[in-house]
């Protein structure tokens, strides 16, 4: 009776999880990250984790279906469906955070590409589709502009930039989107879970992450890329650019972490710096920069003294 319950409660958490993202602007999509979250601690949290997280999947793809439609129930198992078992497997293996994540969102992202493409025809119907989906929402945001004080004329000038900038690093984002959705509920079922349960430790050292020294030369090529005069070559160099950035953003907020830390810094106000420097644009890019120089200025001092005349850690 109690293993019903549990399993019901978790699915039926997830499901809603999932379902608000459709329901409640802003907050809904936050919310809709964390639905592989329930399925993964009550997963996890006993034997026959498999069995355990099947049967509380086909339980919430069963509600959301009935609720919101089988379109929704399958967009559920691609996404979140696919992520949580891909957790959970490569936690059973006791693969390092960054492995999970990288692979979750691979597979994710492999699952709902290759349904969008059946779907679409081509990939070349596939952009229109996303390029008319986006242009659709932002024309609801047209009425917010003139609010504000923008004519017509200058608020349609401005969709199109957005619109053009979103639709050509869709790619980039929707990869973005998908390692943060992987890294909260991997946050979220080995906080909950703990280092016994799970049994090895997921996140070890955050303030102390570092990307490795290789991926400089990865951010240099697409950056380089970007000026390639071929259309498909200038894309797939934009959006590796703005992936690459991304994880030098996160080695950037270790390093502030970091530093809070060293400075007894309460939770609260840690979480609201860290929320400013994401929704800041000239911060973020601060941050970004800073993840990026700590390759050769080394701000949290990790590196042993380096004995070669010319380093920059002789001067700092």
């Amino acid at each position: 009776m109690k293993g019903a319950l549990d399993v019901t409660r978790s699915a039926a958490l997830a499901a809603g999880l999932f379902l608000l993202g459709g329901l409640v602007p802003v907050l809904g999509a936050a919310a809709m990250l964390c639905a592989p979250a329930p399925i993964l601690i009550y997963g996890l949290d006993g034997p026959r984790p498999y069995w355990r997280i099947a049967s509380a999947l086909s339980l919430a793809g069963l509600a959301i279906g009935l609720v919101a439609g089988p379109v929704q129930a399958l967009g559920f198992a691609l996404t979140m469906g696919v992520a949580t078992v891909v957790i959970a497997a490569l936690i059973e293996r006791r693969w390092s955070c960054e492995w999970i994540v990288f692979t979750a969102t691979a597979a994710m992202l492999a699952a709902c590409t290759t349904a969008l493409l059946v779907w679409a025809g081509s990939p070349i119907q596939l952009a229109r589709q996303f390029h008319d989906f986006v242009a659709m929402a932002m024309s609801h945001s047209a009425g917010l502009y003139e609010k504000i004080g923008m004519s017509q004329a200058q608020s349609k000038e401005l969709s199109d930039q957005v619109l053009d900038i979103t639709t050509w690093l869709s790619p980039a984002l929707v990869a973005s989107v998908g390692a943060l959705t992987i890294l909260i509920n991997l946050g979220l079922a080995a906080r909950w879970l703990g280092k016994e349960k799970i049994g090895y430790q997921v996140f070890s050292g955050l303030v102390t992450w570092r990307t490795p020294e290789w991926l400089i030369w990865l951010l240099l090529a697409t950056g380089f890329g970007m000026f390639i005069p071929v259309a498909p070559a200038r894309l797939a160099a934009s959006n590796g650019f703005v992936v690459v950035a991304s994880v030098y953003f996160l080695q950037g907020l270790a390093i502030m972490a970091y530093y809070l830390q060293m400075l007894a810094m309460p939770r609260v106000v840690r979480g609201m710096i860290y929320l400013i420097a994401m929704l800041q644009p000239v911060l973020a890019a601060l941050v970004c920069l800073a993840g990026i120089f700590d390759m050769w200025i080394d701000f949290r001092r990790l590196k042993p003294p380096s004995q070669e005349a010319g380093s920059l850690d002789d001067f700092f």
